[in-house]
C-alpha cells in the first residue's frame, strides 16, 4: 500500500503544530488530525459578549527560545505583565520568603511547588528571570491560529479511534504513512499507544467575572497564601482588548471543586469591595491542565517510540509551553535527519 502522507500527526496542539511547520518547512509531507474544530489544543480561548476568554490562565513568555522562534508575538500585539516589583501581591501577608514565592509558584504548576522537579523549576524560574510573560490580542487562540496558519493538510473534527502500526484509523477513513506521531493529551496518547505510561494530570478551574465598578491596581496579580481562589487579576486592565464594552474583566484559579459563590467570596476578600453585583462571565473546569513532573523525573522523556511511532507533548518534556513545542521540535528534527522526504 502506497503512503497517503509521510508523517500523521494526530493532535494540533502546540507540540503538534511545531512537528508539522518543521517537517512541512523540509518538503515532507504531513497530515494533521485533530478531533476538535480549532488548533491550539489547551491553547485555546473564546470570544463571548465582547469578552476575550482563555482557557485556563494563558499567558506567553517571550523569553521561551521556541515561542521566540516563531517571531509571532509582535504580529499579535503582545503586551507583558509589568506592573511593580514583583509582578504581583500578595494577600495574606508575606512572613517569610516562602510566602512570597509559594503562592506564585503554586498557580505556575497547578500544585505545591515542592511535588514538582528541581530541575522544572529551575527551567521556570529561568524563563521568568529573562523574560516577562503576557498576553496577545484575541487571546491564547490567536496564538494558536497564527502557528497553524502556514501549515497545510490539517483536518478538523476528526477523530482517531486507533493506531494499528503506521495505518491510522479515524472516524472518516484510514490512513497509511511512513511514521506516526501521537500529540495529544496524555490520556488520549495511553488509549492510543499501549507502551505509554500514565500520566498524572493536574485539574484547575478558570472562572471570569465583570464588572461597570472600576477596581485600582487589579491590573496586578493578587496571589492568595490562604483560601481555594489561588489568583485573580483585571485581565482586562493588561490587555484592553479583552473587553469591549467598557467592563473590568476579572480572570481568577482554583485548583479545588468550589461554588460560584464560593468564588465571590473570595472575590470580595481579594479585592476589598462587594463583588454581589459582579456579573458572573463564564467558568472553564479544565480537568487536564498540566501534567504532573515530580521529583526524579528527567526533564526530557523519550520521544521516539519505535522508529515509525513518535509521542509528543508536555508531558515528555515539562509542563510548559517551551516544553510542549520542544518535544515536537525534537521528533520533527529525527524525522527530518532520516530523509524521510521520499515516499516510502
Amino acid at each position: 500500500m502506497s503512503n497517503d502522507f509521510d508523517v500523521i500527526i494526530v493532535g494540533a496542539g502546540l507540540a503538534g503544530l511545531t512537528a508539522a511547520r518543521y517537517l512541512q518547512s523540509a518538503s515532507i509531507s504531513t497530515l494533521i488530525i485533530e478531533s476538535s474544530d480549532r488548533p491550539g489544543g489547551r491553547v485555546k480561548s473564546d470570544l463571548i459578549d465582547g469578552f476575550t476568554l482563555d482557557h485556563g490562565f494563558q499567558v506567553f513568555n517571550p523569553s521561551y527560545p521556541n515561542i521566540k522562534n516563531t517571531e509571532l508575538l509582535p504580529t499579535l500585539g503582545f503586551t507583558s505583565i509589568k506592573t511593580g516589583l514583583p509582578p504581583f501581591r500578595v494577600v495574606g501577608g508575606v512572613r517569610s520568603p516562602q510566602d512570597l514565592l509559594t503562592p506564585f509558584l503554586r498557580g505556575v504548576f497547578l500544585t505545591e511547588p515542592k511535588n514538582v522537579s528541581r530541575s522544572v523549576r529551575f527551567e521556570i524560574y529561568k524563563s521568568f528571570i529573562k523574560g516577562r510573560p503576557g498576553l496577545v490580542d484575541g487571546g491564547a487562540s490567536a496564538f494558536s491560529d497564527a502557528l497553524a496558519a502556514s501549515l497545510s493538510d490539517i483536518h478538523f473534527s476528526e477523530t482517531v479511534h486507533r493506531i494499528e502500526g503506521t495505518t491510522v484509523i479515524t472516524d472518516h477513513r484510514s490512513y497509511q504513512a511512513a511514521t506516526v506521531i501521537v500529540a495529544t493529551d496524555p490520556v488520549t496518547a495511553t488509549q492510543l499507544v499501549s507502551e505509554m505510561d500514565i500520566v498524572r494530570m493536574h485539574s484547575s478551574t478558570t472562572w471570569y467575572h465583570s464588572t461597570k465598578e472600576r477596581v485600582a491596581g487589579a491590573g496586578r496579580l493578587a496571589v492568595t497564601t490562604e483560601g481555594p481562589l489561588i489568583n485573580s487579576f483585571a485581565i482586562s486592565d493588561v490587555k484592553p482588548s479583552y473587553s469591549t464594552n467598557g467592563s473590568q474583566l476579572f480572570s481568577s484559579t482554583t485548583l479545588s471543586v468550589i461554588s460560584e459563590s464560593e468564588v465571590r467570596r473570595e472575590l470580595a476578600r481579594i479585592w476589598g469591595r462587594d463583588t454581589s453585583q459582579w456579573e458572573f462571565v463564564a467558568q472553564y473546569e479544565i480537568k487536564q491542565s498540566l501534567p504532573s513532573h515530580p521529583q526524579g523525573k528527567p526533564l526530557y522523556s523519550e520521544v521516539e517510540i519505535n522508529p515509525r511511532l513518535f509521542v509528543i507533548g508536555d508531558h515528555r518534556a515539562y509542563p510548559s509551553q517551551q516544553g510542549a513545542m520542544e518535544s515536537g521540535k525534537i521528533a520533527a528534527k529525527k524525522i527530518i535527519a532520516r530523509g524521510l522526504g521520499e515516499r516510502q
